[in-house]
C-alpha cells in the first residue's frame, strides 16, 4: 500500500524520535560513545554486527577487558543470519562459528579471530538468555572472579540500550555493587520512507543488523516495557528495572504508530 509523502514523512518521524530516545544519548546517561575509558567493556547478546564490531573493537583499541554474555535467547538465530550474511561468513566456512554455539561463544571466536584480543583478557558468560539474566550472571561472574570495574561500558542492540543500562543498573545495585554503568552500540538507527512511502532502515543501517517487521517489532515493544504500568518492566509491574519516564513526545509517537497500519507489519 502506497503513502502520501505527509504520512510516509510523519511515519519516519515518529520512528527515529523512538529510536533516538532508546538508543541515543538519554537522560539516564547512556550514550554510544566512549568519551571516558571504561576498566570493562561488556557486549550483551544481540543480533546487531555493528554493534558487535563496536564493542571489540573499543576494547582492542582501549586495551580494556571484554565481558561477553549470552547463550541462547530471542536474538541468537538473527545473530548466526546476520555472521552467515556478512564478511564474518568465512568463519562458518571454516567451521569456527557453528549454529550450535551461542552468543558470548559466536563473539569470542571473533574476538580472538578478528580483532586479535587475547584470551587472557577475555571473560565468557554463556547460560543467559534473556537481558536480565546477562546483567545478573555477569555481575556473579564479576564477583566470583573478583574482577572490579567501577567504570563500564554495556554494548548492546540500540533498541534495546536504554533498558540494558537500567537492568545492569537495578542488578548493580541489587548485588551491593558501586559501578558507574554507561550503554554503547556504536550508532542510533534510522529509517527513511521507501519508495511507496514504507519506512524503510536508511542504507547504512540496513546490513546485518534487523529486517523492517524485526525492527518495528523491537522498536515498539520496548516502549511497552519501559512504561511503568503492570505490564512492564518498572516497578508497578516485574519491578526489574527503575521507574521511567517516557517523555510525551515518545509516547505520543508510539500511541501514533500504534495506531498505523504499519503497526500490522511489526514482528513479535
Amino acid at each position: 500500500m502506497s503513502r502520501s509523502p505527509e504520512e510516509a514523512t510523519d511515519l519516519c518521524r515518529d520512528l527515529n524520535r523512538i529510536a533516538e530516545w532508546l538508543g541515543g544519548v538519554a537522560s539516564d546517561g547512556s550514550d554510544t560513545s566512549l568519551a571516558h575509558s571504561p576498566e570493562l567493556v561488556v557486549l550483551a547478546g544481540n543480533q546487531v554486527i555493528p554493534t558487535l564490531e563496536f564493542a571489540l573493537d573499543s576494547a582492542s583499541r582501549l586495551d580494556a577487558p571484554l565481558l561477553l554474555t549470552g547463550g541462547f535467547g530471542h536474538a541468537t538465530r538473527f545473530l548466526y543470519e546476520n555472521l552467515a550474511a556478512s564478511h564474518y561468513a568465512p568463519l562458518i566456512e571454516e567451521g569456527y562459528l557453528t549454529a550450535q554455539m551461542g552468543e558470548a561463544e559466536l563473539y569470542g571466536e571473533i574476538a580472538g579471530r578478528v580483532f586479535r584480543i587475547p584470551e587472557a583478557r577475555i571473560l565468557t558468560e554463556t547460560q543467559s538468555t534473556n537481558g536480565g539474566e546477562n546483567a545478573r550472571y555477569s555481575i556473579h561472574l564479576m564477583n566470583v572472579r573478583g574482577l572490579v570495574a567501577p567504570n563500564l561500558v554495556v554494548c548492546q542492540d540500540p533498541l534495546m540500550l536504554r533498558r540494558t543500562v537500567l537492568t545492569w543498573r537495578a542488578e548493580g545495585e541489587r548485588a551491593g555493587m558501586t559501578m558507574r554503568i554507561r550503554g554503547g552500540a556504536g550508532f542510533v538507527p534510522r529509517v527513511e520512507p521507501g519508495p511507496d512511502g514504507t519506512p524503510q532502515l536508511i542504507a547504512e543501517h540496513a546490513g546485518g543488523t534487523w529486517t523492517f517487521p524485526r525492527f518495528l517489532g523491537l522498536l515498539l515493544g520496548e516502549v511497552a516495557r519501559l512504561n511503568d504500568d503492570e505490564d512492564g518492566y518498572g516497578p508497578r509491574g516485574k519491578n526489574f528495572i527503575a521507574h521511567v519516564e517516557i517523555p510525551s513526545e515518545v509516547w505520543s509517537a508510539y500511541h501514533r504508530l500504534l495506531a498505523s497500519p504499519l503497526a500490522a507489519m511489526a514482528a513479535r
